[in-house]
């Protein structure tokens, strides 16, 4: 005997049935599920454990909050900031940097002092170092040398040329300059020095300039010098020149610049060394 079941049984037997089937397929996928967000979690937990267990800072966006906190390297330490410089890539601080460096030069036998330049971009003229100095460009800090050569001031040729280098007579200074010093240290966190050079390469081909072109950073006859950690970007000549010094140290910095069109931007070039 056939035992025929009403149309409503039918279907709830059916509904059944493939509540059943679909069951395992649910758990099936939802354990997967799980352990790849498991799986994923461990090692991002490992990663993250294994950068911090090396000191350095991870963040998912870079430029993110004010970056690594900036170490104290001297008995005493300022921000440019304290002397009224703006970070925002179009105030001139030249006058800044000169306050500073002006306060450090008073603390030579106290030890000396650091000048913090923070995450920002920082428009100057060229000016000088002092002794017993330290110069800390924090992570996202951009140090940018006007492009207009009127703010750059003109100094005698190099001893070793006797002459201009690319005109007879004076020839430009450095971006950042320093003579005579001792105990000076340039480092961060691998913030950049940027000499905005594609005016003066410009400039130079079109053969606008009276006097040769100057250096992004020179260092003559000076002793104990330490120059670490930081980015050279696009200089008008010569990226790194240290002249007539004793017990200079170069390390792990980076110089960047064009392949073409940026003419005599060489790296490291030393002179006067016995």
């Amino acid at each position: 005997m056939v035992e025929i079941l009403p149309l409503g049984r039918f279907q709830l037997h059916q509904q059944r049935f493939e509540f059943k089937r679909l069951v395992p397929a649910f758990l099936s996928t939802y354990y997967k599920t799980l352990f790849a967000v498991l799986w994923i979690a461990a090692f991002v937990s490992v990663f993250l454990w294994q950068r911090n267990a090396v000191g350095v800072r991870f963040s998912f966006f870079r430029g993110a909050g004010s970056g690594r906190p900036m170490p104290r390297l001297r008995p005493f330490a300022f921000n440019l900031t304290d002397f009224g410089g703006v970070g925002d890539g179009v105030t001139l601080n030249t006058e800044a940097f000169e306050r500073a460096v002006s306060a450090i030069s008073k603390l030579g036998k106290r030890g000396g002092g650091q000048l913090n330049v923070p995450p920002g971009k920082w428009l100057t003229a060229p000016f000088n170092l002092t002794s017993h100095m330290t110069l800390f460009l924090a992570e996202n800090a951009e140090i940018l040398g006007i492009e207009d050569e009127k703010y750059w001031p003109l100094m005698p040729p190099l001893p070793s040329y006797g002459y201009g280098r690319e005109h007879m007579g004076p020839r430009y200074g450095s971006l950042i300059h320093g003579q005579k010093l001792k105990d000076v240290v340039i480092t961060g966190h691998n913030g950049t020095i940027n000499g905005q050079g594609q005016s003066w390469w410009k400039k130079y081909r079109q053969k606008l300039l009276n006097n040769t072109r100057g250096p992004l950073l020179q260092i003559m006859w000076s002793s104990n010098i330490v120059i670490t950690n930081i980015t050279f970007r696009d200089s008008p000549f010569w990226t790194i020149h240290p002249y007539d010094c004793k017990n200079i140290t170069i390390r792990n910095v980076t110089i960047l610049a064009p392949i073409f069109e940026a003419p005599n931007t060489d790296g490291i070039d030393p002179g006067k060394y016995t």
